[in-house]
């Protein structure tokens, strides 16, 4: 089934349309997709890393709150009283008040308590809120605070505190700054209001959250107020750490997107959590705009390449449409469309051919009607004078009469030359143009020698140069005798003398074969000679030569001339020049070098 070249031409814009657009839409999916990725990790890191940076200069600030308490004499020696020494210790109590700690509530109003616990087992405490406190509640936790408190003097934040809703955080301290032995423990509780507006500023999208859990898995802050100081889960907790500063995945419930940094000061792990459906929102938007988009072009894009390829095909199919009726013989012409375009100069271009073609083809039909009959009746003319016009049968008889005589009269010279024109006439007298061999003209011509030899009185040999692997190269009949006869008529005026040669030779031209017959005679006139090549021009371009010079010289140049392009085209046949090498002539039989070999014939 022949396919249409409109649908191809369709199919073909629709395979480019298509691969363009899903070449550039999945190109921009995945660079959208990576960059989305790229801003998202950027935006979570940025909010963790400034979240971070803020809690612990918050902290911070605490931590150079009680340094200054660490400088106090009266704290240094009130971290060496004696536990039985009541006096000192009430002493002691009022001056810490009011110049240690009641500063720091005036500098920090955040903070609500500030307590000293020495290990003397004496203790100060003060606060700015009401609440039922003691100091056997602080003694009781002296041995817990002692193994909670970082063992170097910094700053621990607490995972508990004596207040409901603070943030503890304690120290250990000692009577001198340098001094790596601790005499107590100095603790601050603060109300953690002013740290959580800083992390409840934190957006994320509108299911998306901040939480900070510190590295027992306990939730120091979640925007749910119910999970504060609740145990992190264990699986969530174990990811958290096995993929610091890093996004990753966790589901729980729904899959969401998790990225973490852990502070080194506060020991703190903070935690930016998306969900991922969320996360991918924007890559969702985009690959539906872009699948949208794609769709809307490739719509487009094929209503274009239709309306293009018909434009195209329309006047194709116009001029198919006339071709076809031109084969069936109506030379039908087509309407130009107006468009003023190749097209329309095709169109005027295929009716100009359709003219003259049409014009031509009566001209050859007419030609052809006229000349027909006439061609016929001049081929099979030109053929029978080729050929000699005699009754072989009856010559032939008569020959053999003659050697019978001669056999009687034991007359040998006249047996050989009329045994050898019976031979010649044989092979002259076939009325077909079939080909033979270079060895079968070579038998001919020694035929004609053998009889030219009785005639001169002395045996002239040819001389024949013919490579052996062409003597089965095929030639027309009859066509090196009539030369070598042509020799002995205008080479020789004067008579054979003992120099006096001719020499046939054959080669390989290219694609033609070649066969040669010099002779070293008196040569050819230049006037004569050009007289010749112009009657062989004339002959090879079927002008009618007159009668008279057409039959001069029996079967002579002309006749071979004429027999060859016959068999072989008009790109072959004779030519005759002057001998290069010598005086005399050189005759040139071209014919083609592929026309086969035969077996030599008898």
């Amino acid at each position: 089934m022949r396919s249409s070249m409109a649908a191809r031409m369709f199919a073909h814009f629709v395979i480019v349309i298509v691969i363009s657009s899903s070449i550039v839409g999945f190109v921009l999916y995945v660079q959208s997709s990576k960059e989305v990725d790229k801003q998202t990790n950027e935006l979570l890191t940025q909010i963790v890393d400034n979240a971070m940076n803020h809690t612990d200069m918050y902290l911070k600030k605490y931590d150079r709150a009680t340094l200054s308490m660490l400088t106090s004499t009266n704290v240094k020696e009130f971290l060496n009283l004696d536990k039985n020494n009541f006096v000192s210790y009430f002493l002691s109590i009022r001056p810490i008040k009011e110049k240690v700690i009641q500063p720091l509530f005036i500098n920090n109003p955040e903070i609500s308590m500030v307590y000293l616990l020495g290990y003397n087992g004496l203790s100060i405490y003060d606060h700015n809120a009401e609440t039922d406190f003691s100091h056997s509640v602080l003694l009781d936790k002296l041995e817990s605070l002692k193994e909670i408190t970082n063992n170097d003097g910094k700053l621990t934040i607490m995972d508990w505190s004596f207040l409901d809703g603070r943030l503890a955080l304690t120290r250990k301290i000692s009577d001198r700054q340098t001094s790596k032995v601790f005499k107590g423990i100095l603790g601050i509780e603060l109300n953690i209001e002013e740290l959580t507006s800083l992390w409840k500023g934190i957006r994320l999208g509108e299911t998306g959250y901040f939480y900070i859990v510190n590295d027992n898995g306990k939730i120091v802050y979640h925007p749910k107020t119910e999970m504060i100081g609740k145990q992190l889960n264990e699986k969530l907790l174990t990811k958290l750490k096995e993929n610091q500063n890093r996004i990753f995945n966790y589901k729980d419930g729904i899959e969401r997107v998790h990225f973490n940094r852990r502070s080194d000061y506060s020991g703190w792990t903070l935690v930016a959590s998306l969900p991922l459906d969320e996360l991918r929102a924007p890559v969702t938007n985009i690959r539906k705009t872009t699948l949208i988009t794609c769709a809307i072009a490739l719509i487009i894009a094929l209503i274009l390449a239709y309306r293009f390829g018909q434009s195209i095909i329309r006047p194709i199919k116009i001029l198919e449409n006339g071709m076809r009726r031109t084969e069936k013989g109506d030379w039908t012409r087509v309407a130009i469309i107006g468009r003023t375009d190749e097209m329309d100069r095709l169109f005027v271009s295929y009716n100009m051919m359709v003219t003259r073609l049409q014009e031509l083809m009566e001209q050859v039909y007419a030609e052809e009607l006229k000349n027909k009959e006439y061609l016929l009746r001049r081929q099979a003319a030109e053929f029978q004078a080729l050929q000699l016009q005699i009754n072989p049968h009856f010559l032939y008889n008569t020959l053999e009469t003659i050697v019978c005589y001669a056999v009687v009269q034991d007359s040998q010279e006249i047996k050989e030359i009329v045994r050898s024109l019976s031979y010649m006439l044989r092979y002259s007298v076939r009325a077909d143009l079939e080909e033979i061999t270079v060895a079968n003209e070579l038998k001919h011509v020694l035929h004609f020698m053998n009889i030219m030899n009785y005639r001169l009185g002395y045996t002239f040999e040819v001389e024949v140069l013919i490579p052996p692997d062409l003597l089965l190269k095929k030639m027309v009949r009859l066509t090196l005798q009539p030369l070598v006869e042509n020799v002995f008529k205008h080479a020789f005026p004067d008579g054979i003398e003992s120099h006096h040669q001719i020499s046939i030779d054959a080669f390989i031209d290219n694609d033609d074969f070649v066969v040669t017959v010099t002779d070293n005679g008196t040569g050819i006139a230049p006037e004569r000679l050009m007289d010749l090549q112009s009657k062989l021009s004339m002959q090879q371009t079927h002008t009618h030569l007159p009668e008279r010079e057409a039959r001069e010289g029996g079967i002579g140049l002309l006749n071979v001339h004429s027999r060859i392009q016959i068999v072989f085209g008009d790109k072959y046949g004779l030519s005759i020049s002057d001998n290069e090498s010598m005086t005399g002539a050189k005759v040139t039989l071209r014919m083609p070098s592929k026309n086969g070999e035969v077996d030599l014939l008898s």
